[in-house]
This record gives structure tokens, C-alpha cells and sequence, in this order.
């Protein structure tokens, strides 16, 4: 039972991790994405097993230049409770560097442990050559990767959905790149609730079921479901993850940016 837990709950985080902040607005010129983009966005999630507090997860975003090229950012992090280390031990961390004109990923940098599992690789994206080189440093293998030329990976493609319609969103089935594969999702939306987030009161969400069944993004076995804000700025408020071993939340815990967002307190 521990071990059945714990490896739905590191699959989970992996879900979490690639699938942690999701916004949008409504329908905005796509000509420029540096509205998805927020330099100093900081949110921070807790993750629990029938009310059990497992792990945290962190992501934040920061501006960056590269060869005179102005980029973001996007770094985050997933760990377990020190009290689980004999246990379970996570410790993901995802970084991605994406322009934030066209919202196009220029490098991916992905490394897993959790438990007796490693994974560490690099993505170099040349969407030019409509080609991404996948490097896999435990392997020390290098492939080369056939993608469109708007080819996005999992983070960069959420953060350009704050640039699109919701119920376009989920009409479609969207290219995604995973782990040096081009892979198929959709999405369905479902229903409507106000859910209670700490420091903000009840924000009106609605819930979203991504429709994969891919490594390293959602559980194969089990449903997820992800609450999105409706305000101007969206954001993940609640993932619930419903497995053979019980049900796995992931609650909002803290926001934090600059600018007038929907999670500056009101006076």
C-alpha cells in the first residue's frame, strides 16, 4: 500500500510539476504572448493524500538574455516532506527557457529523481529546422526529433493557452512534446464552483480533465482534474487526482508577482 501511494503520488508530481500553472484570459491577439508571461510570478503549491501533507511544489519566472535575446525563465520545483525521505524521496525540477514573443520554447531541462528512479535530458528547440535536439544524460544518447514549427512543449503551451479561449481550447487535440516524443492531448471542460483559497476568499473556477495517455505528464490509471480561476489572470486553485489508493489534492497555497493580478489582496 505505501509503495502504491507513493509511486502514484511521484507519477503525480510529475503531472504537477509539467502542468502547474494554467491561464486564460480571454480571447487576446496572439501576435505577442508577453502578456502570458509575468517576470517575479511566484506560486506555490501543497500537495496531500487524504488530508495527509505528502510534498510542496514551487514555480517561479524570471526575465533572462541570451545572445541579445529577451527570454523568461521558468523554474520549478517538486519535493516530498522531509518525514517521507525513508520512504519516498521527489525531487523534480523543471527548467524552461521560452521566448516570450512567440511563446516558443528555446531550451528544456528536465531532471527526476524520485525514489530508485532518475531521468536527466536536455532539449535544445530550432524551430527554424522545425527539429529539437533531445540529449539524455544517463543514457548519454543524442536524437534528433522531427516538430512543427510552432511545436510547444507541456510548460510553454499552458502559458500560451492564457492567450486563448477556454472552450476553443478543448475542442481541439494539441501536439505536445514529451521527454524527446510529440505526442497527442485534449482537454474537457466540465463544471462550474467557487473554492476557497487562502488569503483571496472564494474565486469562481471552473474544471478542466486533460485527455492523455503519455508518460510523464498524467497517471494512466486513475482521472485528474484541474479548478481554473476565472478572473483575468488564471491559475491552477485545486488539482484532484482520483487513484486506486484514494484521492490526491493539490491545493494553491501562495501567490505572489508584480503587477495588478487577481491575487493582490483587496484593500
Amino acid at each position: 500500500m505505501y509503495w502504491a501511494k507513493h509511486r502514484f503520488l511521484s507519477a503525480f508530481l510529475r503531472g504537477i510539476l509539467l502542468f502547474l500553472i494554467l491561464g486564460c484570459s480571454a480571447i487576446a491577439s496572439a501576435k505577442s504572448y508577453t502578456n502570458c508571461f509575468v517576470a517575479g510570478e511566484v506560486s506555490e503549491y501543497k500537495v496531500s493524500w487524504l488530508k495527509l501533507p505528502l510534498a510542496w511544489s514551487k514555480t517561479t519566472t524570471e526575465a533572462c538574455e541570451e545572445n541579445g535575446r529577451k527570454l523568461i525563465r521558468l523554474r520549478m520545483v517538486s519535493k516530498n516532506y522531509k518525514a517521507y525521505n525513508h520512504i519516498y524521496k521527489v525531487n523534480d525540477v523543471t527548467e524552461v527557457i521560452v521566448d516570450p514573443q512567440t511563446a516558443l520554447p528555446v531550451r528544456l531541462d528536465f531532471v527526476l529523481n524520485e525514489g530508485g528512479r532518475h531521468k536527466s535530458h536536455l532539449t535544445r528547440f530550432d524551430h527554424t529546422k522545425g527539429e529539437a535536439v533531445y540529449i539524455d544524460r544517463l543514457a548519454n544518447t543524442t536524437n534528433t526529433v522531427k516538430i512543427a514549427k510552432d511545436a510547444r512543449d507541456v510548460v510553454t503551451f499552458l502559458y500560451a493557452s492564457r492567450n486563448w479561449d477556454l472552450e476553443a481550447l478543448t475542442k481541439d487535440t494539441h501536439q505536445i512534446y514529451v521527454d524527446g516524443k510529440v505526442n497527442k492531448m485534449g482537454m474537457k471542460l466540465g463544471k462550474k464552483k467557487k473554492l476557497k483559497i487562502p488569503g483571496l476568499g472564494k474565486v469562481e473556477c471552473v474544471q478542466l480533465e486533460p485527455i492523455a495517455d503519455f508518460d510523464g505528464l498524467f497517471l494512466r490509471q486513475g482521472r485528474i482534474f484541474f479548478w481554473v480561476s476565472k478572473t483575468k489572470h488564471r491559475m491552477i486553485t485545486l488539482t484532484e487526482a482520483k487513484v486506486p489508493v484514494g484521492k490526491i489534492k493539490v491545493r494553491l497555497h501562495k501567490v505572489s508577482g508584480t503587477g495588478n493580478k487577481f491575487w493582490d489582496k483587496k484593500k
